[in-house]
Parts: C-alpha cells; sequence; structure tokens
C-alpha cells in the first residue's frame, strides 16, 4: 500500500489504447458457438500516448505484465516484471475476468522514475457485424477512465483522495458499454494513471508501483428465419439467441418486417425467443425482418427474400365425339389440352379417360397423343354392346396448373337394317306371294291368248 505522501510531479503522458481487432472468444470459454466475445488486460493491448479514437497518438509498444512482487497479486504470472514493492495489494478477485492479468506500460521497471502522474492509453479497435451489448470490469492502481469510441463510459480510482485510490485496487468496478457500441468499427481505450502517493519525493515505481487489470464480453444478438425466401403469406419461424436475458417474464421484443410492426416475442431462457409470422403482402427482393428491445435499445437482424408470385397456369381441356355409333363400330374421341391458349404436352400432360357404359360398368381408356396437346382415344363397340347412352370423362393434369375435366356422351343404337329386319321379312314374303300370284295370272292370261 502507497503512503499518503504529495511529491513533485513530473506529468507524463502516459496512455494505453485499447485497440480490439476482432475479438476472439476467452480461451477459457466452453464453446465456439457462443455469440459472446470477452477481451482481458494482457500484452496484446497497445499502449499509446493519447485515445486513438479522438486523434493521432504515439504508439509507445505492447503493454507488459507487472506485479508488485513475486506474492502480489498471487499468482504472479510467469515473466511478468516486479516493482519490488515491499508490501502487499492488487488483492482483487478477479474470478469474473479469469483471464485478466494486471498491465502497465512497457519498459516501465522498478527503478524507473518518476513515478507520480504517468498517464497512458491501453487500446484495441474491434470489428462488430452487429449492434452488440457488454460490459467492462476493471481495477485500477490509482485512477481508470473508460472510454468508447472516445466517449467517457465511466472511472473508477484517484489521483486526489488516497482512500478511492486504494479501494479501486481491491475491488472490480463494472461498466455498461451497451449504448456506446456500434455495428462495425469500436475502440475501446483505458486511461489508466499513476497517483501522487509515492513513499518519497518524486518517487520510483518500487515506491510507487502502478498497474491496470480488466476484462469484459460484448455479445451479438443474432437471428435466424426458417425458411428464409419464399413469396408473400409464406409463414416463417423467427428464433433468435444472445440477447440479454431478462429476468422478468413480461419482458417483450418488438417483432417487424421492413419496419412493419408484426408483434411482440417473449424472452425464453437465456437471451433466447420464437416468433412465427406469414410474409406480408411485398415486392420480390430482400427485406429485412427485426427483433429489438426497445427498452435496452438492443436489436438483431437477418435478411428474408421475397420470391415473385408466378401466375398460376391454367389448364383446358376440349372432347369431342361422335353422336351416334352402332354395334361393331369404332367409336373415336379427340382431346385437345390447352394452357393459356396454348396447346400442352405430351412432356408433363398426364391424360386419364374412363368410358362409363348404361349399365354404369367403366372402361379406361389410353389417350395417345398425335400431335402438341392433341390426343385421341378409341373404344370398339362390341357387336353385343348395350343400347343406350354412354359417356366419356377426360382429366388432363399439368404439373403447377393443376387438372382440368371435359365430359362428352354419344348413343349407341342399333344399326337400320337390324331395326328394320322384322318389317323388311314380312314384307319379303308378302311381294313374293305377290308376284307368285301375278305370275299366275299372267300365265293364265296368256294361255288364254294363246288358245
Amino acid at each position: 500500500m502507497k503512503n499518503l505522501q504529495l511529491l513533485p510531479a513530473a506529468l507524463v503522458m502516459l496512455s494505453v489504447a485499447v485497440v480490439i481487432i476482432p475479438l476472439s472468444p476467452r480461451a477459457t470459454s466452453s464453446t465456439t458457438t457462443t455469440s459472446s466475445v470477452y477481451f482481458d488486460s494482457d500484452t496484446s493491448w497497445q499502449v499509446l500516448d493519447g485515445d486513438p479514437a479522438l486523434g493521432p497518438a504515439n504508439l509507445l509498444g505492447a503493454a507488459q505484465l507487472v506485479c508488485l512482487n513475486a506474492f502480489y497479486p498471487s499468482p504472479c504470472p510467469a515473466g511478468a516484471t516486479l516493482y519490488g514493492w515491499t508490501g502487499s495489494g492488487w488483492g482483487t478477485d478477479l474470478s469474473s475476468i479469469p483471464g485478466a492479468m494486471w498491465i502497465w506500460a512497457p519498459n516501465v521497471t522498478g527503478s524507473t522514475f518518476p513515478a507520480e502522474l504517468n498517464q497512458f492509453y491501453f487500446s484495441k479497435s474491434l470489428q462488430l457485424r452487429g449492434q452488440s451489448y457488454g460490459s467492462i470490469s476493471i481495477a485500477v492502481d490509482d485512477f481508470a477512465e473508460v472510454r468508447v469510441n472516445g466517449q467517457v463510459v465511466g472511472t473508477t480510482g484517484s489521483i486526489v483522495s488516497f482512500s478511492a485510490a486504494v479501494a479501486a485496487q481491491h475491488a472490480l468496478a463494472t461498466f455498461d458499454l451497451t449504448s456506446f457500441l456500434v455495428p462495425g468499427n469500436n475502440t475501446i481505450t483505458i486511461h489508466a494513471e499513476n497517483g501522487p502517493f509515492g513513499v518519497c519525493c518524486p518517487s520510483y515505481y518500487s515506491g510507487n508501483p502502478a498497474g491496470v487489470v480488466f476484462g469484459g464480453s460484448l455479445t451479438i444478438p443474432s437471428i435466424s428465419s426458417t425458411p428464409d425466401i419464399g413469396p408473400p403469406g409464406t409463414k416463417v419461424l423467427v428464433q433468435g439467441s444472445g440477447l440479454p436475458p431478462q429476468q422478468s417474464s413480461s419482458s417483450q421484443l418488438l417483432m417487424s418486417f421492413d419496419d412493419q410492426f408484426l408483434g411482440f416475442a417473449t424472452y425464453q431462457g437465456g437471451g433466447s425467443f420464437s416468433f412465427t409470422f406469414s410474409v406480408p403482402l411485398s415486392e420480390a427482393g430482400s427485406h429485412i425482418i427485426k427483433a429489438a428491445d426497445v427498452i435496452l435499445g438492443i436489436q438483431a437482424t437477418t435478411g428474408f427474400q421475397v420470391e415473385a408470385v408466378t401466375s398460376q397456369l391454367s389448364l383446358s381441356v376440349t372432347l369431342g365425339v361422335g353422336a351416334i355409333y352402332f354395334p361393331g363400330e369404332t367409336a373415336q374421341g379427340s382431346i385437345l389440352v390447352t394452357s393459356g391458349g396454348s396447346p400442352v404436352g405430351p412432356d408433363g400432360v398426364t391424360i386419364q379417360a374412363t368410358l362409363t357404359r348404361p349399365d354404369n360398368s367403366t372402361f379406361k381408356l389410353n389417350a395417345t397423343s398425335i400431335a402438341p396437346g392433341v390426343y385421341k382415344v378409341s373404344y370398339p363397340v362390341p357387336k353385343t354392346a348395350s343400347i343406350g347412352t354412354y359417356s366419356l370423362v377426360v382429366v388432363a393434369h399439368m404439373s403447377g396448373a393443376g387438372d382440368s375435366t371435359a365430359l362428352v356422351a354419344f348413343e349407341v343404337k342399333q344399326s337400320w337394317l337390324a331395326a328394320q329386319g322384322p318389317a323388311i321379312t314380312v314384307g319379303a314374303i308378302s311381294t313374293a306371294g305377290l308376284l307368285g300370284t301375278v305370275a299366275v295370272v299372267w300365265k293364265k292370261r296368256l294361255l288364254q291368248t294363246t288358245r
């Protein structure tokens, strides 16, 4: 612990700009599919003399690991610079940010002089694929200011209050970064400064050590739709994860399609949700499904491709057949299948023809294609066929155009000779008798004449 002793300040601008370039999951993460990324203080952070989000800043090098001595903090990581401080300190519980280590500017040792009021900026830049939310937890010896994209998020510790400086190195302060994050490039900066609380006037780092430790996470909410393409009216299931977990079961998400209100989705466990809707009438092309927590200012989006509505093809069948047939003849049917006024088939078109006889029995006929869209069916009428009305039903089918049906009827009658047979037989007998009589009369007259 440092002594409360104000010493002449050699004011050196020392800034550590934390530039997070795409964040990698913390090594302790149990899954690689999580939408959360973690960052911790370590040697990957660059040290600058200013906040790079506010203008040009000079790069001083990479951060180095530091310890008060071999025992504090415990354990002191291998390779860390030991200040040679003879007391204890830096006892912050880091279990919530397990990968974080105490760091300070490069090339600083216990013999570096002076130690008072040196400032550094630790920085990383990160690319976020969308709007995200997150927080950072930090402890410092003696003062730290958390910045995101040049804006001050919060501060902890002090360079004027010894008690506040001591408290800041023994407990983590947590700050919400959500409202400062933007989709795309973000710069996180930790501005840290050593206070004037050394053991001498001025002092070396062995008598006035400095360090900062921090860690946090950023979560990029994600949603997906099943399916992600279809015409208006398509039923879509939207599922989301990575949204801020809510304690209140009444918390809801506003769902929209191209900012057209769809309804509300209710949070499930772990910041997930499910929502079902039908795609509203909209133009073909790319559209946006959005889930938004209007209270927290968090939203997630996914794309949906609306397909053009193709006009439904219509199928038409025209059927022709003779009006009367006689037993022993062949009944012929002509079929014309069109769609949109044009003949279709035989490819993609199926024809089913059914003949129903007067006794209600049925007979399947085979349709033969004789030209595009033109078919014929034949039915040999048996010589013993039932006399009466026959009906022919034709059903045409084409994928994408549905079915079409046509019906015609024809008569099967006896032939004229068959129908007139009895009359013709009686007439023939009568005629034969008459001729015989005439012959007899004529013969008699002839005989009489020739006498």
